[in-house]
């Protein structure tokens, strides 16, 4: 991992606002824009009172930990990246070209560790010592993580410690 900097909470919500416009424009209608994404920012920022921005390499990349997401099948245990990118649920989506719809030039936002007052989601993640977690970009991280895209921009809460080999065997 290369650390580009530190950041201040209220820049970083700005810059949230500027690479989801796009994303945006499909809830036009919706109060709640990104609410959940903002929602884990929030604790996030309560929880570690510090982000950093970095670059990531695919194998780090690869080494996320993801949360419990029903669309794509991932269990509620959670699974890594490189576990994830397998599932026939993420290859069919990739295939179906619905990736393509994503922007190429934003950030993956991850913690270093579990938000401890988060959502059901954080709360049932198992084996992830050692690993980033996902807050926010989970399609992101699949498309770019399939695509072998190298490096990623990623805003990181809390300290980003990567102790486990992206490939180790939990």
């Amino acid at each position: 991992m290369k650390l580009i900097g530190s950041k201040f909470y209220p820049d970083l919500m700005s810059i949230f606002d500027e690479e989801n416009k796009v994303k945006d424009g499909w809830y036009q209608n919706s109060p709640d824009k990104d609410s959940w994404a903002r929602q884990r920012f929030n604790e996030a920022n309560s929880q570690f009172g510090e982000w950093h921005e970095y670059e990531l390499s695919h194998a780090e990349l690869l080494g996320v930990r993801l949360h419990w997401n029903k669309h794509f099948g991932i269990p509620e245990e959670g699974m890594t990246v490189v576990d994830a990118i397998r599932l026939k649920t993420v290859r069919d989506w990739i295939a179906e070209g619905k990736a393509k719809d994503l922007p190429d030039d934003s950030h993956i936002w991850l913690a270093g560790s579990p938000l401890m007052s988060g959502p059901i989601e954080h709360q049932r993640l198992k084996d992830y010592d050692g690993h980033l977690v996902v807050l926010d970009g989970i399609h992101r991280i699949l498309a770019w993580a399939s695509a072998g895209k190298e490096p990623v921009l990623a805003f990181i809460a809390g300290t980003a410690q990567i102790t486990r080999h992206p490939f180790a065997v939990p």
